[in-house]
């Protein structure tokens, strides 16, 4: 709908245009009527309407001086002169200011009707090629920013186009995110994708630039931190899963202080989306995804998890798994490596504990293959962790010698904690004296001496390789008291923990 306006100091005059013609059947709405010169134009440059139909002469400011302080004020729209006389001096000054259309008092509605829809069919020209020309205004944006992130073109020939499009990056920080889905990655189609893409872009403040590329959207932020910016399109992701069950997979860039370096952060994206196997818990992958993986951890070897196995330890292969999961992450490991790395571990242990305790149930080769066909970390990792459980639960004993074992591997892990043999007992339906005397059969000494042995190791260690206080390593390795923790340590190490310290630092 156009909007119209009347100007003329005749109230009769405008009431008899306003009735005079269907004006909304025409495509017209009326603004505020102007009551004269001065008071028209100050509601036409309020109101910027499509049409104007003016009065020639007026008190204050004519209808001529009206259209030309107008124009004068950057009006583009279309005036029809309205006037009680028939001289042509007045339609030649208008025509100076690109007024087409002169109808004299009083207005025959056939000729108002007429002039009114040459200007309907000028306006929605205009309009028809203003849209034109913005639809093909955005896409040849949308084919140059595809070019910058692509490296498709030359500096210099990007930079001419950049000045013709006039796309202003200005001196702020620039990011590129990928918003895609693990269905396409898995070749899979997914009607919902464009769906949800809609959804999603509906905030635009999220972003500054969108281009469409195959199976993925790529949007350029101008001016947030790619921190900033993964926090925002989590936000705005996890309201897309409440809507639709799951959101969108998005790897997000570093930051760039260049337009020409946009490229770099979008191949950070890129590389980002290739580690979907690892990151497959993520919704939003960026650097932040392997800082969070910065925890110092070795990878737990098949030695380790075999120990595990024997003596019983559940929690203990659970936290191994999650170690060796950690792993995989920090040091960014390829998916076939890691299930290789997998496949071996188990052959190499189900191999050690058939010949020391008999065969095991289950088939390991249906395990392979189901290790194979799994297609995310999270879960493989997960069927890793129920195998080596399984075996066990298979091999579980309750014999003396298991139960040692499972007590000393206890107190290596635990030697910080408050142990005692009463603390083992309970937890292995023993009587306390009886596994006492167990334990010195099995380990050649008291537990108390085990215990404090195991203690001792420790804080030799963190001497050496901490800048801790000798008050904080005896607490750390079980001993609240320190004058205990010294007379521990030289009775089993021969000096104090001091003289210790400096010697081996001396030597």
């Amino acid at each position: 709908m156009y909007k119209v306006m009347i100007i003329d100091d005749e109230a009769m005059i405008r009431w008899g245009v306003h009735d005079l013609l269907d004006w909304e059947k025409e495509g017209f709405a009326f603004c505020e009527d102007g009551k004269d010169g001065k008071d028209g134009l100050k509601k036409l440059l309020e109101y910027w309407p499509d049409l104007v139909l003016v009065d020639i002469k007026m008190p204050g400011l004519s209808g001529l001086e009206l259209i030309r302080e107008a124009k004068e004020a950057g009006y583009e729209g279309y005036f029809i002169i309205l006037t009680g006389y028939a001289e042509f001096e007045f339609a030649k000054e208008a025509i100076k200011y690109g007024v087409k259309e002169y109808l004299l008092k009083p207005i025959e509605e056939d000729e108002l009707t007429q002039c009114v829809q040459r200007i309907k069919d000028e306006l929605n020209q205009k309009e028809g090629e203003r849209v034109y020309h913005s639809v093909n205004e955005n896409i040849a944006r949308e084919e140059l920013l595809r070019l910058i992130v692509l490296q498709m073109e030359t500096r210099q020939e990007l930079e001419e186009k950049i000045k013709r499009y006039q796309v202003f990056f200005g001196e702020k920080i620039l990011c590129a995110a990928i918003l895609t889905d693990r269905d396409l990655l898995a070749h899979k189609e997914d009607g919902k994708f464009q769906e949800k893409v809609k959804m999603f872009l509906q905030d635009g403040e999220l972003y500054s630039e969108k281009i469409v590329m195959d199976n993925q959207i790529v949007l350029v932020g101008i001016g947030l931190d790619y921190r900033t910016w993964v926090d925002l399109l989590s936000g705005r992701n996890e309201w897309l899963r409440r809507r639709f069950g799951e959101g969108l997979l998005i790897a997000v860039g570093h930051n760039v202080n260049q337009w020409y370096d946009l490229c770099y952060s979008y191949e950070f994206a890129e590389f980002m989306l290739e580690q979907e196997f690892l990151f497959g818990s993520y919704d939003v992958l960026s650097i932040s995804t392997i800082e969070q993986q910065q925890e110092i951890v070795e990878c737990p070897q098949a030695e380790q998890f075999m120990l595990l196995i024997e003596v019983g330890d559940l929690d203990g292969i659970r936290e191994c798994v999650d170690k060796f999961k950690v792993y995989c992450r920090k040091n960014l490991m390829k998916e076939m490596d890691i299930k290789i790395q997998l496949m071996y571990n188990l052959m190499t242990i189900r191999n050690s504990i058939e010949k020391k305790y008999g065969s095991l149930n289950g088939h390991i080769m249906q395990l392979m293959e189901k290790i194979n066909q799994l297609e995310k970390l999270e879960p493989l990792v997960e069927l890793y962790c129920e195998a080596l459980q399984d075996m066990c639960r298979q091999i579980g004993s309750d014999d003396s010698a298991t139960v040692i074992k499972r007590m000393y591997y206890y107190m290596e892990k635990n030697y910080d904690q408050d142990l005692k043999v009463e603390g083992f007992a309970k937890m292995f339906n023993y009587n306390s004296n009886y596994l006492g005397k167990i334990f010195r059969r099995e380990m050649g000494d008291s537990f108390n001496n085990i215990l404090d042995t195991i203690r001792i190791v420790n804080a030799k260690r963190l001497l050496l390789e901490t800048d801790m206080k000798v008050y904080q390593i005896s607490e750390k390795v079980g001993y609240n008291n320190i004058d205990y923790f010294y007379l521990k340590f030289k009775k089993y190490v021969g000096i104090s923990p001091k003289e210790y310290k400096k010697e081996m630092g001396k030597n």
